[in-house]
Formats: C-alpha cells, structure tokens, sequence
C-alpha cells in the first residue's frame, strides 16, 4: 500500500471548505484524494517537490517565499500597525528630523570639504535605509533579524564618527581607499557617546555571533499586544535613531544654527565640535530611550571631538 501524501506549506486558511477537520494550516491528508483532486489541488506549481521517510510521502509547492513575503505577511503587518502605531509615530518624529538634516546636507554639499561630503551622505543615506529595513523586519515579525540589521546601522554611524573626530584625516583616507575596518570605530565612537559601546556589544553577542538562542524555532505569527520581546526592540529602535541623530549632527553640524547635541566651538585655534546637550535635552533622550539603569549624565561624551568635514 503507497504511503499516505500529506502537502507541506502555506495553502488555504483555516475556515477553507476543504479544511473541514480544522488541521493546522498547511499540512493535509490527501490519502484519499482522486487524481484529479490532486491535480486541481497543485494547479499553479511550476515545481512539486516529494520528500518520502518511512511512513509518508510530503509533497511541497514551489510558492513558500512568495506566500511568506506575500499572502501571509498582510495580517502580521497589520497586526503590528494596530498595537504599536503610536511607538512607531514616536520614533519616526526622530527618524525624520535626521532625514531632514541628511537632505539639507544634500542639497548644500558645497559647504563642506568634497570627500567628507560625499562619503558622510552616502553613509546616512544607507543608515537611514538599514533603519528602515530593520522596521520592516520588526513589523513582519522577524525580530532576530531587525536586530542584526540595527548592529549593521551602529557600525555605519561608528565610522562616521571616528572619521569625524579624527584629526589627522588617516580615517578618511583608508576609508576611501578600501583599507578601513569598521570595527575599529567602535573604540572610537563610545569616547563620544559611551553608550554606544554597550549597545554595540550587546547587539553583537546577542544577535549577530551565532549562539544557542538562534536554534529556537521562531514561526512567524500576527503580533499580540504585550508582548515583551517586542517592546524591548522598539526600545532598541528608539536607541538606534537617537543614534543616527546624533549621527547626522557630527556629520553636518553646520547644516542648521543651533544643534540639539554637537555645539560648535573653537579648540586650538580650529573648528570643533563638543557633545554638550543642555540639561532638558538630555533629560529628553533619557525619556525618549526610556533608560531604566542609565541617566541623563551617562548621555554626556568623554572629550571634544574636532570636525574636519
């Protein structure tokens, strides 16, 4: 006697007349399907792929990428556009003032030095568009992956920063040439913001080196509301555009008159830049970053930073 066919993936909902014994979507007993069921079941399928073990034979479409990015994404996202429009509308505000900043940069490249301008843009723009990936992902519920892509964006705002702050443009150059390792701005950026080294790291070991936790099986399901992984992310989302702000500032801090975090000064005789956010700023970020363990003071940098763009 053949094995019975069971059909592995994403095919028809849960209230479908065909799934009248209301089994887990996407895996079905068709043992007792005529020929022309299963022909009219698999129309559509390009590929049909048979996998036999010891009792059954699976049979798998070729449509699960597409489902997955397509069909089945629409209520995920949807899902999340309900709990959590009001924290997204929060973080874009911030998001947007970057942009804002990148564009007025853009637009008046001629008043910074050529190679600084052009690669402090480019460098923006992709962080600007990680970010957003990252939401993306989040919004699919793909939490893990969103994470990586916040590390991704940490590194991008790093470089600028040590290339900001680094006052005999070695940084710049061995950027240009290809002989940069991002890693090592780092070391750099937390002098300046020290909590973006304990971001870093975190982001780093918890997300992107692969450890135990990335064995769990993690299916992707419409949000609920309280969810606790989620809104540790969007906290994580938040410190990642406050980032990026402060980012865009040390990048441009010419481009507007009065900088919320980089105020303008003048250090031996040449341009410079020192983090000095004023008292409400600051306690601002320690509101917006909703910091349980860390205070306004641990915001502060450790010492001046020239600008050489």
């Amino acid at each position: 006697m053949a094995p019975p066919i069971q059909h592995i993936g994403f095919m028809m909902p849960r209230n479908s007349k065909k799934n009248i014994n209301k089994k887990r979507v996407g895996v079905y007993d068709m043992t007792e399907m005529s020929e022309n069921q299963l022909k009219k079941l698999f129309s559509g399928a390009k590929n049909l792929h048979t996998i036999h073990t010891k009792n059954t034979r699976y049979v798998i479409k070729d449509n699960l990428l597409r489902n997955m990015i397509g069909r089945d994404n629409i209520p995920v996202t949807k899902s999340f556009d309900e709990i959590y429009n009001d924290k997204l509308t929060e973080i874009d505000a911030l998001f947007s003032e970057t942009a804002a900043l990148f564009f007025a940069a853009q637009q008046n490249s001629d008043a910074f030095d050529e190679k600084y301008a052009q690669v402090f843009t480019g460098l923006i723009q992709n962080a600007l568009n990680t970010f957003g990936s990252a939401v993306i992902l989040l919004r699919s519920n793909l939490p893990g992956q969103c994470m990586v892509l916040l590390r991704q964006v940490i590194e991008i705002c790093s470089t600028i920063i040590h290339i900001t702050g680094d006052p005999k443009a070695i940084a710049i150059d061995k950027f240009i040439d290809g002989k940069y390792q991002s890693t090592d701005s780092i070391g750099q950026a937390k002098k300046a913001v020290p909590i973006i080294g304990h971001f870093w790291g975190f982001l780093s070991n918890s997300f992107v080196h692969i450890n135990y936790a990335h064995t769990a099986i993690q299916p992707v399901r419409v949000h609920k509301p309280d969810d606790q992984e989620v809104e540790a992310i969007i906290k994580c989302l938040k410190m990642t555009v406050w980032v990026c702000y402060l980012t865009a500032e040390i990048a441009f801090p010419t481009v507007r008159q009065h900088n919320r975090y980089w105020q303008r000064r003048i250090h031996d005789g040449r341009p410079a830049v020192e983090y000095a956010p004023s008292p409400e700023e600051r306690d601002w970020a320690a509101k917006f970053l909703d910091l349980e363990d860390v205070g306004p003071d641990d915001l502060e940098a450790n010492d001046d930073k020239s600008d050489d763009s």
